[in-house]
């Protein structure tokens, strides 16, 4: 087994995860999540204590959508209809077990398959009659490859004339992955809209600018100004200073919110092949693959 590093308190509560997922049971009890723990990443009982206290809160928030069940004395695995969704977005974390061993490579397939994920969650934002598109190029719906025209194939797409600011045909996608957007019934401008970057990597305050709103205000004639989004695949303690830090600066979409909204109209059609062929991969590098 490859060393793993695993320090803080979520890092640990999704190594319990990921190590439910992989076992051949699918359940273990305290005592022998406790001997795995410390065998795998040297954490001590009160440790893996705090982390089952955290996907306890997890399992709270998401309800049916978390396919865990949580006590003090064991955890379980659990069917649910979003479960590959949540396995891709843990195996989607940066310096999870997934991304530590055998999806240590940042990929293409693994960033489109996030913009796949905020695309569907993003969709139910405002409820009923909302609509999300991914904006990233190549795409699987039709935009151009030049930015000037691809943000003209969009403005048309949500209901917008195109604003007059230049539009480097050269540029990629102006830092949005993925547009959100609830027309209303008159179809007349001024409506709500979100701009979203989407990122698989682990320094996320940088991600942050990458959406200029000044910018895209001159190139989509909006009447409201637009909400800034960050979509990340992993989950930022509620209490610690980086989700105030980022907070202040973006709306932050993490994997409880994406799950959350997902849960909102369920995606019978997700194609749960990454998730299930990282996850048996993983079962040839972890102990709990064993029990």
């Amino acid at each position: 087994m490859t060393d793993l590093e695993i320090s803080t308190t979520e890092a640990i509560a999704d190594w319990i995860e990921t190590s439910v997922l992989v076992s051949r049971s699918g359940h273990f009890g305290r005592d022998k999540l406790d001997d795995l723990a410390s065998a795998e990443i040297n954490a001590p009982p009160m440790r893996v204590a705090m982390a089952l206290d955290v996907m306890s809160k997890r399992a709270s928030t998401l309800g049916d959508c978390y396919p865990f069940v949580v006590s003090d004395i064991a955890v379980l695995r659990r069917e649910s209809n979003l479960g590959a969704h949540y396995a891709s977005l843990l195996h989607l974390t940066p310096n999870s077990v997934a991304r530590q061993t055998v999806r240590a490579s940042e990929t293409a397939e693994m960033g489109e398959l996030l913009e796949e994920i905020a695309e569907a969650a993003l969709a139910n934002f405002w409820g009923a009659g909302g609509n999300a598109l991914s904006f990233g190029y190549p795409s699987r719906h039709g935009r151009p490859e030049a930015f000037d025209q691809a943000v003209i194939w969009l403005a048309r797409k949500i209901g917008l004339e195109p604003g007059r600011g230049y539009r480097p045909p050269r540029r990629k996608d102006g830092g949005v992955d993925v547009v959100a957007w609830r027309q209303f019934a008159d179809h007349r401008p001024g409506f709500p809209v979100a701009l979203a970057q989407c990122t698989i990597q682990a320094e996320t305050f940088t991600k942050t600018t990458d959406i200029d709103l000044r910018l895209w205000a001159s190139w989509l004639a909006m009447d409201s100004d637009p909400l800034s989004m960050l979509v990340i695949p992993g989950t930022i303690r509620a209490a610690g200073p980086d989700w105030k830090q980022l907070t202040t600066v973006v709306m932050v979409v993490d994997r409880i919110r994406l799950m959350d909204l997902l849960s909102r109209v369920p995606n019978a059609n997700w194609d749960k092949a990454w998730a299930q062929e990282t996850t048996s991969a993983l079962r040839t590098l972890m102990r709990a693959a064993e029990l």
